[in-house]
């Protein structure tokens, strides 16, 4: 075989192997988003108050949020939910918030909980600005920044920590959450390294967090075989003060609330937002 030859077939088996990386990746980001997908209502789960608006995003789509306003003077929890699931077992998450009086603003993700679009990073973000723009006009009532938490819940994290970094926030909780989305797929396929291959739907919050000028209270267990302590930790590490990070030694990646984390936020916020009414 001449040396030309031999140039020729190595070129295209690398031409090949680029194609296929590019293919098996299409693939990959199709398979990253996993929603439950039940219409449900807010009276599926005696949510009293609670309701399903509607409202336009930044590209003329129109997208849903579960809504609550707050007790005068209450905080509203602008709520990021995880992957798996849905948006009610996402808000019965926050009862024992709402029963305090909180509000709540719950994005509805595209393509998840029965509802149409495609789900992706950008959008998402898009959408949770719009939710944040026109949080007046839904709770039909003026919510003060001073009054505006973030909360955000493993995949929502990377969300919260965004829109955190894009607008002014009274504080920002992120449980569960991660240094970069890509650190949970090397982690999760044996070190396979994904933070080189992705070059979409990654939620690098550990680039966005030193922007982020607001009380951060972090939230994680021990047992999360999901997302694993470290990533997080870099995470907070590289966070400005003040911050608060809380690991529960019999936390999974889904039971913090059962872990204290209801009573450990309300002293966070308490600590951290003087004047709001947080009742015990």
């Amino acid at each position: 075989m001449s040396l030309q030859n031999s140039f020729f077939i190595a070129g295209v088996l690398i031409a090949l192997t680029v194609a296929l990386g590019f293919f098996g990746m299409h693939l990959f980001y199709g398979k990253i988003y996993r929603f439950n997908q039940g219409m449900e209502q807010p009276g599926d789960f005696e949510l009293d108050g609670v309701r399903d608006v509607t409202l336009t995003s930044e590209d003329g789509s129109e997208i849903a949020a579960w809504i609550k306003p707050p007790l005068e003077g209450a905080p509203v929890i602008l709520y990021f939910m995880g992957n798996f699931t849905s948006i009610g077992p996402s808000i019965n998450r926050l009862k024992p918030f709402l029963d305090k009086g909180f509000g709540v603003a719950a994005l509805v993700y595209r393509g998840s909980s029965g509802k149409g679009g495609t789900p992706s990073e950008e959008a998402f973000a898009a959408d949770a600005r719009a939710l944040y723009d026109q949080l007046d006009k839904v709770m039909e009532r003026e919510i003060p920044e001073n009054r505006r938490l973030v909360h955000g819940y493993s995949l929502g994290s990377g969300i919260a920590a965004r829109l955190a970094a894009e607008r002014p926030v009274a504080a920002l909780t992120l449980e569960a959450s991660f240094a970069r989305f890509c650190d949970y797929f090397t982690d999760r396929y044996y070190g396979l390294p994904f933070c080189r291959l992705m070059t979409r739907e990654r939620y690098d919050s550990i680039e966005r967090i030193a922007q982020i000028n607001t009380p951060l209270l972090m939230l994680h267990g021990e047992q999360d075989d999901a997302i694993r302590i470290p990533s997080a930790q870099r995470l907070f590490d590289a966070a400005t003060e003040p911050k608060m990070f809380q690991i529960y030694p019999d936390g999974t990646h889904t039971n913090l609330t059962d872990q204290g984390l209801v009573e450990d936020s309300l002293a966070f916020y308490r600590a951290h937002l003087p004047g709001a009414r947080i009742s015990d």
